[in-house]
């Protein structure tokens, strides 16, 4: 390389270094606002995932049994505050955000009065009641992690200590930035391009509402993120090493790093057919092997997880009969949308047409990725993909023999997120005239920006803060934002928050997501203009 062009490539690269900081930086302003506003619980299981990193840190057990009862702060907590709706069948006092908001103000007020008088010492002492910390079968690796921290924080508030490890879960999950950023830049030949993918995860509104919360996903999501990145480099002795180990960290942190295996295999037999490729599965039994033992002593199933153990002589010949009477059309409709957005624990929903735009981009770049198999990082990360997909398939047709429900939750695909937006703007790319190749990252952008504003501003926020409610029987009714106080607005949002959520705090992280999503708007359409940079 000449000097002069090896002057041209460092100023390029030092520019794109600093475009990926703001991209990140915009990414944590948006999620450290997600944590705020949430209310308590609304993650899915959140209760009982933190119930679990309790009993790690405050108790000194590593593995917790599913059985465990929940602590006494914590069930107080689920019949004072407003719960989610999928949480309606708790039995009195506890109410849903519908029901809460309609009591008289007084009751009210004495239920948020009581529950900032939760003391404590609550913590290390066991309920009484039905509920359990179920959460126990989970991988126990991101719980580890998550102890410390909240031992730190042993003599703050429930609602504080809930809120810490919400932050501290976003700011490992925003790892997922810089690694998609790596991940894309293998594929295409401009750093423009590879921001503009890493802008898109930033800005999708289905990745954090569905991991802003406690519990192991964001760990997983991580690791999986970080071992996409690995398959698609030079698999060299140390990548070969750091690729074993992460996949037994995954195995750790998710049960669903089993689907990451199949296609782990078939890359170390299609591109390194030598000794040294043996550390991969080495690597991933020495951290990892002792757990999914543990799970086939004691559940008699290799995941582990509830469905699994309550079918766990199920033959190959039911599955495949019951494979038969799944209406797989709806159920993979139903992953999908709770993919692209789906209100947390509420299940909040928006209009149809919404959704069926973003399946009509799927099907373009699906159809545009027919142009790009040949490149080898592009079948990688599809072979990634198509497994993951067929283990939430599994999971579904699972879930149907046991529950008579065909479905799975669509957020466990933020795990391959980091492939998954790669894949979609190489086949948007692919089919786009050359001229408006550059700009399709940032189209992305634009709509997950403009879907992520209405769903949490005009859909989730009103809901949590009674300002919507259920219809009978159906949806939640429509917001209508001239109708609306902000100073109530606020008040109520700040309710059964951490003491360090101020109504003026929450302003100012309001702020803050809102020029962080318009940010990453124009950080990627600036990106776009100067893809001539490599």
């Amino acid at each position: 390389m000449r000097p002069k062009d090896a002057i041209g490539y460092h100023a390029s690269a030092m520019r794109a270094t600093r475009w990926l900081l703001a991209i990140w930086l915009c990414f944590l302003a948006r999620a450290f606002f997600y944590c705020a506003a949430l209310p308590l619980w609304e993650g899915y299981d959140e209760w009982s995932h933190f119930a679990v990193v309790q009993r790690m840190a405050f108790r000194g057990e590593p593995l917790v049994s599913r059985d465990s009862p929940i602590s006494r702060d914590v069930a107080a907590s689920l019949e004072l505050a407003p719960v989610s709706w999928e949480c309606r069948y708790l039995p009195p006092p506890s109410a849903t955000y519908d029901d809460f908001w309609r009591l008289p103000p007084a009751e009210r007020a004495r239920r948020e009065s009581e529950f900032r008088a939760i003391p404590s010492a609550w913590a290390v002492e066991d309920s009484t009641g039905p509920l359990k910390a179920y959460e126990g079968l989970q991988s126990p690796l991101a719980g580890w992690i998550m102890s410390p921290v909240l031992l730190a924080a042993r003599r703050a508030h429930l609602s504080t200590q809930v809120l810490l490890l919400r932050c501290f879960a976003m700011a490992i999950l925003s790892l997922v930035i810089p690694l998609t950023f790596l991940t894309a830049r293998s594929v295409f030949r401009h750093d423009a391009t590879a921001l503009g993918c890493a802008a898109v995860v930033a800005a999708m509104p289905g990745f954090l509402i569905g991991i802003a919360r406690v519990s192991n996903e964001y760990l997983a999501v991580v690791l999986f993120s970080l071992l996409l990145w690995l398959s698609v480099g030079e698999l060299t002795r140390r990548r070969l090493a750091a690729l074993g180990a992460v996949l037994g960290l995954g195995l750790l942190a998710k049960a669903y790093f089993l689907a990451a295996i199949p296609p782990v295999a078939v890359l170390l037999l299609w591109k390194c057919r030598r000794r040294r490729a043996l550390l991969v599965p080495l690597a991933t039994l020495a951290i990892a092997g002792w757990w999914y033992v543990r799970n086939l002593l004691t559940t008699g199933t290799l995941s582990g997880m509830q469905e699994s153990a309550m079918q766990p002589t199920a033959t190959l010949g039911a599955q495949l009969h019951q494979a038969t009477r799944v209406p797989w059309l709806a159920t993979i409709d139903s992953i999908l949308f709770s993919h692209l957005w789906l209100g947390a624990w509420s299940t909040l929903t928006v209009r149809s047409w919404m959704y069926h735009l973003f399946y009509l981009l799927i099907a373009l770049a699906i159809l545009g990725l027919a142009f790009r198999l040949s490149t080898g990082a592009i079948r990688i990360l599809g072979g990634f993909v198509l497994a993951f997909w067929l283990g939430q398939l599994y999971h579904a047709n699972l879930l149907s023999m046991v529950w008579g429900i065909a479905t799975s939750l669509g957020c466990y695909l933020n795990a391959v997120v980091a492939a998954e937006v790669t894949l979609c703007v190489t086949g948007l790319r692919a089919l786009a005239p050359r001229a408006a190749r550059r700009f399709v990252a940032p189209v992305g952008v634009v709509l997950f920006a403009l879907f992520d504003l209405y769903t949490l501003l005009l859909v989730a926020l009103p809901y949590y803060t009674g300002l919507t409610a259920h219809r009978p029987g159906g949806p939640v009714a429509a917001f209508h934002p001239a109708t609306a106080n902000l100073a109530e607005f606020l008040t109520r949002l700040a309710a059964f928050k951490s003491p360090l959520l101020s109504e003026p705090g929450l302003a100012a992280l309001w702020i803050c997501y809102a020029a962080a999503t318009v940010g990453l708007v124009a950080l990627s359409l600036a990106a776009a203009r100067r893809e001539s940079f490599t």
